[in-house]
């Protein structure tokens, strides 16, 4: 049978078992290597009166709350998109490397200012 996806749509690689997590949106056992992880920060004061307590100088503190969802309820949170097949195959890549330039030594000997250069030249 076709292989959908070239990792097997986990993380895991050839490991073996693993241990599984729950999907906080429904409930589902998930592998811990398949399930999507999102943290979100959480603020218990409401929006528009933590912008006017922020005005008077009162600081609100926010919590970073980590939610765990199988691949189902994340699709249908929007979190992943449904992607065709042909951008399954491709890897997505985040941002391109810039390639390094390797520097050419620089000489060791007596250096001088451009002031120093500049001088010399006029006489």
């Amino acid at each position: 049978m076709p292989k959908k996806r070239k990792n097997r749509g986990r993380h895991k690689g050839d490991k073996g078992k693993e241990s599984v997590v729950y999907c906080d949106n429904c409930g589902r056992r998930v592998p811990r290597s398949k399930a999507v992880r999102v943290t979100v920060p959480y603020s218990p004061v409401p929006g528009d009166l933590a912008k006017d307590l922020e005005k008077q100088g009162a600081l609100i503190t926010r919590y970073y709350v980590t939610k765990t969802y199988c691949v189902n309820c994340a699709i249908y949170m929007g979190i992943l998109k449904v992607r065709s097949e042909t951008e399954r195959k491709v890897e997505r890549k985040s941002a391109p490397k810039v390639p390094t330039v390797p520097r050419a030594p620089q000489s060791q000997g007596p250096q001088q200012s451009n002031a120093s250069q500049s001088g010399a030249q006029k006489q």
